[in-house]
């Protein structure tokens, strides 16, 4: 009893950590000669961790019934117990260990094993109540005991969390719009939710054309280039090409412009059977509204070209292509173009816009076009 209660001050001494003692009274039941024993417990320990303490317990019986007689009991154990945190004055708790016993008046000496459940109760702080019950094996004779146990610990050592500070109440921010800068520095009170800000609490401007990322259409217009309500480039004459990149900007509505904003032709275009200038009557439609374009705009010039396939004489093939021309410009004339605003010209095979090799590729090339002229 002695040796257990020294090796008690010694874990002591080595864990200046958390630690508990405790003292405790049980009674158990064997599974032999219907032993019934009643036993004091005194325990020391130390936490490993928050919640897991590894104790040392010594039990004392004088009682202990063994072989119809009766006998001193002294038991070592060392358990590991695991704490389960439940945010309550009750702690379950669940334990696990190995030890020693001796028994006197006979031969029993023996290392026994145990596990069992328990609960605490806080009492007051630092002092528990605790109740547990314990499976044991006795490796001696083989005999199982079974026991409940109940008493008080309590604990020592540990740092008293310091109590919080009161915490000192910060002047109200105010950011009525949301972005993130405070109503008295930000110089665009008003910016819709979501929108990213400058320091200064306006809405960024990538490009800075003086539309603002979440309205600009158009986020990277260069430098110094005027836009509109978009953020995009202003383009006058609508063509497509924004005025600044536009070498032609007073090009009229529903013209084909190139990437300088010119105009490169009409969008007007026949053709003709092979071998033959006669206009076919399905084009004369498309002939009237040019005519009728060219009337509105006086302003405007146009060459009437002609084109062939490939098959046959070059030469013939070039005044072909003239009579072909020729036939356009005529009438248009018959439907009230001035002949100052037209001419025509002949281009033979020259500036195929398909394959000449299949049929429908020659069927393409022979055709008339208008050229805008400025």
């Amino acid at each position: 009893m002695k040796k257990f209660i020294a090796i008690s001050a010694i874990a002591v001494s080595l864990f200046a950590v958390d630690y508990q003692v405790g003292t405790g009274f049980g009674r158990a039941h064997t599974d032999k000669y219907s032993g019934k024993y009643n036993f004091l417990n005194l325990r020391i320990g130390t936490f490993l961790s928050k919640f897991n303490l590894l104790r040392l317990e010594v039990e004392r019986s004088t009682n202990y019934d063994f072989d119809n007689s009766k006998n001193n009991l002294t038991r070592a154990l060392l358990n590991l117990e695991h704490e389960i945190d439940i945010n309550s004055k009750i702690t379950p708790y669940i334990f696990i260990g190995t030890g020693y016993q001796w028994v006197s008046n006979n031969d029993q000496n023996a290392m026994v094993i145990d596990a069992g459940i328990g609960a605490k109760y806080n009492v007051i702080k630092n002092l528990d109540l605790f109740v547990e019950t314990r499976a044991l094996r006795d490796f001696g004779i083989e005999k199982n005991h079974l026991s409940l146990l109940g008493g008080l610990v309590y604990n020592f050592g540990g740092e008293e969390e310091p109590e919080a500070a009161p915490l000192k109440e910060e002047p109200k921010v105010i950011d009525s719009d949301e972005d993130g800068v405070s109503d008295n520095l930000d110089k665009c009170p008003n910016t819709p939710v979501g929108v990213k800000v400058d320091k200064r609490g306006c809405p960024i401007d990538s490009d800075e054309d003086g539309v603002p990322d979440y309205l600009d259409k158009c986020p990277h217009t260069p430098a110094n280039v005027k836009v509109d309500k978009n953020g995009c480039a202003l383009d006058s004459d609508g063509d497509g090409v924004a005025d600044y990149l536009d070498k032609c900007p007073n090009t009229p509505k529903g013209m084909k412009v190139d990437k300088s904003g010119c105009a490169v032709s009409f969008n007007f275009e026949i053709n003709f059977d092979t071998n033959s200038a006669k206009i076919k009557s399905q084009y004369m439609e498309k002939i009237k509204k040019f005519a009728e374009f060219l009337k509105q705009h006086p302003d405007i010039k146009a060459e009437i070209q002609g084109y062939t396939d490939n098959k046959g004489n070059y030469k013939y093939n070039i005044v072909l292509s003239e009579k072909r021309a020729k036939a356009v410009y005529e009438a248009l004339l018959k439907l009230g173009v001035d002949k100052n605003q037209i001419t025509w010209a002949g281009y033979g095979p020259n500036n195929p816009i398909a394959s000449n090799d299949t049929a429908e590729g020659r069927a393409k090339n022979r055709r008339v076009i208008a050229k805008i002229i400025y």
